[in-house]
């Protein structure tokens, strides 16, 4: 079995972050329109209502699960960041011990 190789190019995981963080924004903005045209839509809904305070309480954990997602995301662009700053850093190493 032949061995495995990592390569890493600088500009790939340029591209990967930057995906992320327009998949998060685009996210965001579609969630954001969404949550928006759903309480237009049910703004003369009595809030007093069982239905309705049950509606609240399902949204409120959607938006609660939405915030992890989008946590989730911005936390792999940082650390996708941190994996590009040690290869770019081991790269600077080993082109030093080659001179």
């Amino acid at each position: 079995m032949g061995q495995r190789t990592l390569v890493y190019r600088s500009a790939n995981v340029d591209s990967i972050r930057a995906e992320f963080t327009s998949a998060r924004a685009s996210l965001q903005a579609e969630l954001d329109a969404l949550f928006s045209t759903v309480d237009s839509t049910l703004a003369e809904w009595s809030h007093e209502t069982d239905s309705r305070q049950a509606e609240r309480r399902a949204i409120r954990g959607l938006r609660e699960a939405i915030d992890r997602l989008l946590a989730g995301l911005d936390r792999l662009e940082r650390e996708l960041g941190v994996v590009q700053d040690a290869a770019e850093t081991a790269e600077a190493r080993n082109v030093g011990l080659l001179d």
